[in-house]
């Protein structure tokens, strides 16, 4: 049991880490998404939220953009990691090596964090005001200045889009190779079909978020309604923030129950 425990940790090492990585950005997202912006938007503590908007402004961006940028990352680097499964199922295990996934992770999360330097300083924050869901006078967040909002709003709009689109054309390719999926161990099956699921999130959000913020840029006039956009936008970030634990739970479970059962003999 102890072997095969091994064996699957061994196996899975860069899935199970860009899992636990997918996961920690979205837990970073919901936390900031739970503590700043839902009660402003809600008209909870409008005096604490409009004298802190002037850096609570620069965290909602860091929100807002790299944490986007992270996860659209990592999804890339997963499907890459699934697609190398199927292709060279030999060398797999050589290309994916502790050592190299570990530095892959690093190289994203310095990226990311190069990304928050403006938003540190010299950039400034602020609030709007606006009419929230439960009709009171809710609080929303930016930063001061066009050229840092449309970089910032530019760089996650096509960032996002870029690596949603890139995940799912690797995904659709592997589908159309089933064949020769179905020829792989049943964990490296179960991973890729885990890894399809946790994409799902991201690809919801791009397709409730894209369209709209570039059919305001563009004609002028966003698709659906506030009201609407605020609905579809907090179902699709639940699902999104949702499906990655769960399917960790899931797809974890038999080995937390051979780890369970060593501990018990031993």
């Amino acid at each position: 049991m102890t072997h095969r425990s091994t064996h699957i940790a061994t196996m899975e090492y860069a899935f199970r880490a860009t899992l636990t990585n997918i996961v920690v950005a979205n837990l970073i997202y919901s936390t900031m998404f739970i503590l700043i912006q839902e009660p402003a938007a809600y008209g909870l503590f409008p005096n604490f939220y409009k004298n802190n908007s002037w850096w609570l402004g620069k965290v909602s961006m860091m929100q807002a953009v790299p944490c986007t940028v992270a996860t659209g990352a990592l999804q890339v680097f997963m499907a890459i990691n699934r697609l190398s499964a199927l292709v060279n199922p030999t060398k797999h295990l050589q290309i994916w090596n502790e050592a190299r996934v570990r530095r892959g992770l690093f190289s994203i999360w310095l990226t990311i964090a190069i990304l928050c330097i403006p938003l540190i300083y010299p950039i400034e924050g602020s609030h709007y005001e606006f009419v929230s869901p439960i009709k009171a006078v809710g609080l929303g967040f930016v930063i001061l200045g066009t050229l840092p909002n449309v970089v910032y709003q530019t760089l996650a709009m096509i960032s996002g889009a870029l690596f949603e689109i890139t995940a799912l054309s690797i995904y659709l390719f592997i589908g159309c190779r089933m064949k020769r999926l179905k020829k792989l161990p049943q964990s490296a099956i179960s991973a890729t079909v885990a890894a399809v699921l946790v994409s799902t999130g991201a690809f919801l959000l791009m397709i409730v978020m894209v369209p709209d913020v570039l059919a305001a840029r563009i004609a002028g006039k966003a698709i659906w309604s506030d009201e609407m956009f605020y609905a579809l936008f907090k179902f699709a970030n639940a699902y999104n923030n949702a499906i990655a634990p769960w399917v960790m739970v899931i797809h974890y479970s038999n080995v937390r129950f051979s780890f369970a059962v060593k501990s018990i003999f031993d």
